[in-house]
């Protein structure tokens, strides 16, 4: 039997500020996060992934945190080290500032568990 998987897309051109909620009820599993942009940033801005947990403040956690100019990364491919478990309510956001209005594509994707 395979799982069923859940994605959120999202492309433009001025501030990433996507996010996935898990819904009530629901268990899942972050699979992964990617984005894409048609040209590396120069300006000095950090590419995050944040738990943000329905259990409150205290359970939120950076996931994963990149300058993108640091290294000329125009492509990002996370996959969390273990499993990822999210209960409904829990989101994961991904934000960059995107000062220089470069396209992107990010998806968000989970798996039902």
């Amino acid at each position: 039997m395979s799982a069923s998987v859940f994605k959120v897309s999202e492309t433009g051109t001025g501030r990433v500020d996507a996010s996935m909620t898990v819904p009530a009820g629901c268990h899942y599993e972050l699979l992964s996060v990617t984005l894409h942009l048609n040209a590396a940033g120069t300006t000095s801005e950090d590419f995050t992934i944040t738990l943000d947990a329905n259990a409150g403040h205290e359970y939120d956690a950076l996931l994963y945190s990149k300058d993108l100019a640091a290294t000329s990364i125009a492509d990002v491919a996370w996959v969390p080290n273990g499993p990822l478990y999210l209960s409904g309510g829990d989101a994961v956001d991904v934000a960059w500032f995107n000062t220089e209005g470069r396209t992107y594509g990010v998806e968000i994707t989970m798996g039902a568990v």
